[in-house]
Formats: C-alpha cells, structure tokens, sequence
C-alpha cells in the first residue's frame, strides 16, 4: 500500500505540473462554498488524478493476482517432479512412475487392427494429468477404451486418455498444465492397469504419441 501511495502521489505531481500548477497547489484543498466556485482547471485536476490513483490500484491489484496464480502453477509442477523456471513450462507428461509396456502402430491379438496409442504401466490410482492447458470435452465410458477422457489442447489436438479407473475432470472443464483428469485404472479392454494415451491432431488420424512427446521436448 505504501508503494501504492507513493506512485499515486508522483502521478499527482506529473499531472499538477501538466495543468500549470505549482508544488503548492497539486492538492486541491477544500475550498469554501458549492463546486462553481471553485477553478474548473483545479476540478479537471482532482478529477485525472482520481482517475490515475483508480487506474493504478487496479494494476497493482492485477499483478498481484497474476503473481499468485504463477505461484500455483510452480507448486503444482514441482510436485510432479519438475525443476527450473516453471512458470514457462508449456508441457508436461500425461502420468509419472510408469513404464512403457506398448508401443504405437503394434499388431497382435491383444488390438482389432493395430495399436493406435501409446500404453504407459502404472499402478492402480495412478494420477493422470493434463499435458498443457485445454478443455476436456468427453468424459463418457467408450466400449474397448473404457473410461475415457477426450482433452482438447489450444491448438485442436485432441488427448484420449483411455481405461481409466475414475475420470476426475469433467466435460466442459477448463484445466491448466499438470492438473488432474483422472487415474489409471484397467476399463475397457485391458490387461492390467495402464494409460492408454492417444494424440489426435485436429480430432483426426492417431499419430505416435511418443515421437509427438519427444518434439515437444519431454523424454518418455
């Protein structure tokens, strides 16, 4: 509030030398009798230094806000293990403490035709989380994905997370980087307990989900 105060008061004095007045006069005191009395220079004064004082409050005001939601943001990734200046971290991986127990493109018995994702192992109740900011817009139990999360990303790539225990984030849902969507669970058609994760540029064709991590700089 001090600093608050102390630039108000600058601006008070800038704006008394733009109008002409002395040191003196930059605050108007109260003068005698109605508001016609008094110079209309000094009331347009008082009133571009109120309006100052308003427009500087509420940016100090912003920036304090903006600085706690940064703050947030750097705890939440460094509890998911992540170091340096993580307030301009973009990306993050879907799931920690797995292994990668299937690739992209496979064939066998365990698919319909070939492996569309990637399988990330992990243990039951695992968390999983948003590998950037976007919006979830599916949550729905989908046959052999079982419980799926459909997370559209800024740039219209869709990620399935699919077989999930319990979905924690629900449709329509606004999530930031590293926040939780869900846990990994073995619905649908499965094995045992694993991330099936897709990437789905513009909601269309599956790509290797593990070369698109790569290029944005995260190791799988």
């Amino acid at each position: 509030m001090d600093l608050r105060r102390a630039v108000a008061a600058t601006v008070l004095v800038c704006a008394a030398v733009a109008f002409g007045a002395g040191p003196a006069s930059a605050v108007p005191e109260q003068v005698e009798g109605t508001a016609e009395t008094r110079d209309p220079s000094e009331i347009a004064l008082e009133r571009q230094v109120h309006e100052r004082e308003l427009a500087l409050t509420a940016m100090f005001d912003a920036a304090e806000r903006h600085a706690e939601v940064e703050g947030v943001r750097a705890d939440r990734l460094a509890a998911l293990g992540y170091t340096g200046n993580l307030p301009d971290l973009e990306h993050v991986l879907p799931i920690h403490d797995y292994h990668l127990s299937a690739g992209f493109g496979l064939t066998g018995p365990l698919w319909e035709s070939i492996h569309t994702g990637a399988d990330f192992g992990a243990t039951t109740g695992t968390s999983l989380v948003a590998v950037a900011d976007g919006t979830v817009t599916e949550v729905a139990y989908a046959g052999s994905y079982g419980n799926r999360t459909i997370f559209t990303l800024e740039d219209g790539t869709e990620l399935w997370y699919c077989h999930q225990l319990t979905p924690l984030a629900s449709a329509g849902a606004r999530l930031e980087i590293g926040e939780p969507i869900g846990l990994v669970g073995s619905t649908g058609n499965s094995t045992g307990p694993h991330l099936h994760f897709e990437v789905r540029p513009g909601g269309g064709a599956p790509i290797d989900p593990i070369a698109w991590l790569r290029s944005l700089g995260l190791d799988p």
